[in-house]
């Protein structure tokens, strides 16, 4: 399907999410940014436990997003087909049970639906300690089948992404935009003066190895950890991971063994933000990504990235080059890649504009906007679509 360019007309968007304040990763906070940005164009209404038109909530009793405070949504036909009555297009966030009725209130309603891809199911099979790539692929299948081959357009967040669905017979159309890098950290480092070389700071001063994201298995939290817990440098290392999920008091119990400890848990944004500005080295350890917003954020702020090289993440093309990569769950070769870049503060330093230059690519207007055009595609295909003839 191809792209109709801006008419410059302001849209009315119906945008359905279970939550858009939980810190529930990467799916959560982008449709909060997106959001956002597309109030200062369009008229969005969003459909949520905690959006304009409001929904009930429950928690799943599963520890992984209990612990994480995911709230799941019930839907409520009635709120659906009144918050849908006045809208030209759908947006669906997460695959979950209130995504599935919206669609078929949509339909209902004859408008155009565009869902985004950001749950693998294996972050679900992950965190509940299945590893079974039966099951993985049996959920995918449906979820295309069921979900993902009835709207009219899915948004994926990478190529790596979209080739995941195509893999398992997506026919919809299908287009990559990025998440982009949320707009707060760029004019956060702005309005900082340039972080000063490695090789002129003060004697004494730590070196600090920040890494963001859910405290979930998957993220791989422990395998940094005891990396750090092993380099030759350890006693000059502060190490802070910045996340909310069920894995927090295990965490902080293996980090409590650090020489210098370990801040462990959710950070407020102002906060996470000075660590962005602050931190030396940036580690992303996890093994299941769409895209890895952590890591986007990580080099808007020019902080150069370590990042697991992982078949079922895309986070990895965002590595520099070979000195910022590593074997997935490989404790000695991440090991070792931090006391190389320790000993090596200029290639450190060196990597910073260049990551900085990399993130400009993944820029958060350009993505909204490709959005917009979408929303706009799918809408003139449904206004624009022959009627559907009743057989008598």
């Amino acid at each position: 399907m191809r792209l109709v360019m801006s008419s410059g007309e302001r849209l009315r968007i119906a945008f359905v999410a279970d939550t858009l304040n939980a810190a529930g990763g990467g799916g959560v906070a982008s449709g909060a940014f997106v959001v956002d940005r597309l109030r200062r164009d369009h008229d969005v209404l969003t459909v949520a436990t905690d959006g304009d038109d409001v929904l009930p909530g429950f928690k799943l009793p599963i520890r992984a997003m209990r612990d994480a405070h995911f709230v799941m949504a019930r839907p409520d036909r009635a709120v659906l087909a009144h918050a849908f009555s006045h809208v030209d297009v759908v947006h669906l966030q997460l695959p979950f049970w209130l995504s599935f009725s919206a669609l078929d209130e949509a339909h209902k309603q004859g408008l155009p639906v565009v869902a985004g891809f950001h749950v693998q199911p294996e972050n679900a099979l992950f965190n509940v300690g299945i590893h079974s790539d039966w099951l993985n692929k049996t959920i995918y299948r449906a979820l295309v089948k069921r979900f993902y081959d009835k709207v009219d357009a899915v948004i994926c967040p990478t190529r790596f992404a979209e080739e995941k669905l195509l893999s398992y017979g997506l026919k919809a159309s299908s287009y990559v935009v990025s998440n982009g890098v949320p707009p707060d950290v760029a004019e956060a480092m702005a309005k900082r003066p340039p972080r000063p070389s490695r090789a002129v700071r003060r004697d004494g001063e730590k070196f600090v190895i920040l890494a963001v994201g859910r405290l979930a298995a998957e993220k791989r939290q422990e395998v940094i950890i005891e990396a750090i817990r092993r380099s030759r440098h350890r006693d000059q290392i502060r190490l802070v991971l910045s996340g909310a999920g069920p894995r927090e008091a295990e965490l902080k119990h293996l980090a409590s063994q650090l020489p210098n400890g370990a801040e462990v848990g959710f950070l407020p944004r102002e906060t996470l933000l000075e660590r962005f500005a602050n931190a030396d080295l940036f580690i992303h350890a996890g093994e299941v990504e769409l895209e890895g917003m952590s890591v986007l954020e990580a080099m808007s702020a020019g902080l150069p990235a370590i990042i697991a090289d992982a078949p079922e993440s895309a986070a990895s093309a965002f590595a520099l080059n070979e000195d910022f990569l590593f074997p997935a769950g490989d404790v000695e070769a991440l090991r070792a890649r931090i006391d190389a870049l320790i000993e090596d503060p200029a290639k450190l330093e060196a990597a910073r504009e260049p990551y900085r230059q990399r993130a400009l690519q993944f820029d958060f207007n350009a993505s909204v906007g490709k959005l917009v055009e979408i929303y706009r595609t799918v809408i003139h295909a449904k206004r624009n679509a022959p009627p559907i003839r009743q057989i008598a």
